[in-house]
């Protein structure tokens, strides 16, 4: 098999070399592409020629975000095989190797990385320690339930962790949604793109689809990926105030389009009405339970005397 990774940069700096340093030394011995997105980074013109010189394709997306950068790729994509990596993450030299073999046989892969949340190990973004173990198949349905319950979020049920030690997050292990340490078939994504006008959580919803598409995954246990939550760096941490709000509707109407019975989603649907409620009041709580659309109100101006 062959394979194409795919890695969206923006704001790479000093990243982009030591991921183009990483990739050159992967001991995979099949065919395989990678694919840099220029999500219009302002540091990428200096290294271009390095990406090409190493053998590497250098695709451009004209700074319309994460998704669109790896919508970009997609299309130019060859391999029978597709990886996303994020920049400024950090991959064993045997990566691409563990997730072509994971995928053999089956359409879907998905393995477990570690997570650095600035510089330290936070944890493991293997969910609960209950279903598939490392190296067994699901099929049919059990691909959708094993992807729904890490992405869609909690269940009525889970949210009595909210007391326990560790939180209700990382008790569960729900909503990591995550596309790097995953591996997909090119045939089995067919037309399906990640979703543009999401600013939040558009992994997790490709994740949803792909797994409707998908007959057979292999969980893949550890894989050498390493993701790095930075501080500063992370889309969930520069979500504040009205952008916060307006993402909360955006996947909403996401979420509903994938799961109309709210079959995965009746637990943090109340957590994120609350949340709603937390940052744009009653009104826009209503709005967000009742399926309509969010009005923001203009902030006043004050107006200053001469």
């Amino acid at each position: 098999m062959d394979a194409s990774v795919i890695i969206p940069c923006r704001r790479a700096g000093r990243y982009a070399f030591s991921m183009l340093a990483q990739l050159s030394a992967q001991t995979f011995r099949g065919e395989w592409e990678a694919i840099f997105v220029d999500d219009a980074d302002p540091d990428l013109a200096e290294w271009r020629n390095e990406v090409e010189r190493a053998g590497f394709r250098f695709l451009e997306s004209y700074g319309r975000g994460v998704s669109a950068a790896r919508n970009t790729a997609l299309e130019a994509a060859k391999g029978d095989v597709v990886l996303f990596v994020d920049v400024d993450d950090e991959i064993a030299p045997d990566y691409i190797e563990r997730m072509v073999a994971a995928i053999d046989g089956v359409d879907f892969a998905w393995g477990d990385a570690e997570v650095r949340e600035d510089g330290r190990l936070s944890r493991s973004s293997r969910a609960d320690a209950a279903g598939p173990s490392a190296g067994d198949v699901v099929e049919g349905g059990a691909v959708k339930d094993f992807v729904w319950r890490r992405c869609l979020g909690y269940r009525l049920r889970d949210l009595a962790n909210m007391a326990l030690p560790g939180g209700l997050w990382r008790r569960t292990g729900r909503e990591f949604g995550g596309v790097w340490a995953r591996a997909f078939r090119r045939s089995v994504i067919g037309d399906l793109r990640f979703v543009e006008s999401l600013r939040n959580a558009e992994d997790s919803i490709f994740l949803c689809a792909y797994a409707l598409r998908a007959r057979t995954m292999r969980v893949a246990g550890p894989v050498g990926y390493t993701y790095f939550l930075r501080r500063g760096g992370s889309l969930v941490r520069e979500n504040r105030g009205a952008r916060k709000l307006i993402s909360k509707f955006e996947l909403r109407d996401a979420r509903r389009a994938l799961d109309p019975g709210m079959e995965r989603w009746r637990g943090s649907f109340l957590l994120s009405v609350l949340e709603v409620l937390r940052l744009g009041g009653v009104r826009a709580a209503f709005r967000y339970a009742t399926g309509r659309t969010l009005r923001l109100r203009p902030r006043r101006q004050v107006r200053r005397r001469e």
